[in-house]
């Protein structure tokens, strides 16, 4: 007899967006192409993000910030180097640092320590001509996101985790068409928008929000056999066995999270699910796991759902065969 663990990964396919921002993001070409892996999703809400107390130091090439989250106590103190591969290469050039604040207008002005500000963008100067070239823009968890990845140099203090914690609202699927085009024209997303109450008085929804675009980052296999298993069983299991494609799990994953969280905006919910065409009962395992990678939380009524890269550390979704 043979029994064996299909071990699934998911990870974000990019850093959770507002409503906000993501509406902005798909108006640009590229973005649907760097997402195409991306293939399921969860609209959730959170308190807004903000960057807070701006300074520098070492000859303005290091700055110095928090992120801070609405009626949250945690702190994230925040040095970053403007000179790293990701941000500024060039030191005979400067390096312009904008800051994007809605509350900033011409009556108002912000002004230091700029708090409150939602995004950053950083722009190489020509010192000679003052000409001005994009090079990248972060919101605060774009930032966060690109650190724990490894991809930006940035020291902080606190704990992220604290920051990072979504109440999930719908989960989704979108395996025949890029899920940017899924979500242009998603009625459910509208009316998520229209119904959810902000969590921050003040506040509006499009600003907390958030999507979450999510890929298969990792599938194992984890297989034990019987002693009455034939060594031609075995051999034909190493040879010829595959993992299911990332479309198939995420369509599974889509109905073992549904049924997990029970989304007050799904209409289906899977009670029933795995049913005999789902992937459990196609699959030769009989028992699947689906976990998340990042630093994220996921809240729903009953309980969270804790990820991380520590595969030890992070909550499983547990799918057996009966």
């Amino acid at each position: 007899m043979k029994k064996g663990l299909l071990i699934n990964d998911l990870e974000l396919g990019y850093a959770p967006m507002s409503a906000y921002a993501f509406l902005n993001l798909i108006e640009d070409k590229e973005f649907p192409k760097y997402v195409a892996d991306s293939h399921l999703y969860i609209i959730a809400q959170r308190r807004e993000l903000t960057f807070n107390n701006f300074s520098s130091y070492q000859n303005n090439e290091i700055i110095r910030f928090e992120i801070k989250q609405e009626n949250n106590t945690e702190l994230i103190h925040c040095n970053m180097p403007l000179f790293q591969e990701y941000i500024a290469t060039d030191k005979t050039k400067g390096v312009g640092v904008r800051l994007k604040n809605r509350n900033n207008t011409i009556k108002k002005k912000n002004t230091p320590p700029y708090n409150g500000t939602q995004g950053i963008t950083f722009q190489e100067i020509n010192l000679e001509t003052n000409e001005r070239k994009h090079l990248i823009w972060f919101s605060p968890e774009k930032l966060l996101e690109n650190y724990w990845n490894g991809h930006i140099e940035l020291n902080i203090t606190g704990d992220i985790r604290k920051i990072l914690e979504y109440k999930v609202h719908y989960v989704g699927k979108s395996t025949e068409q890029n899920i940017c085009a899924r979500l242009s024209n998603h009625k459910t997303f509208q009316e998520i928008l229209i119904n959810q109450e902000p969590l921050t008085y003040g506040n509006i929804p499009s600003n907390e929000i958030v999507i979450l675009l999510f890929r298969i980052s990792d599938v194992n296999t984890m297989t034990r056999w019987g002693d009455e298993s034939t060594g031609e069983e075995v051999e034909n299991f190493l040879n010829n066995y595959r993992t299911p494609d990332d479309r198939t799990i995420s369509l599974d994953a889509e109905k073992a999270l549904i049924k997990h969280l029970q989304p007050e905006y799904n209409k289906v919910l899977y009670k029933s699910y795995p049913k005999r065409d789902d992937l459990l009962n196609k699959d030769v395992h009989d028992t699947i796991l689906y976990g998340f990678v990042d630093p994220i939380t996921l809240i729903y009524e009953d309980g969270q759902i804790r990820g991380n890269e520590n595969l030890y550390e992070r909550d499983y979704l547990t799918i057996e065969k009966k």
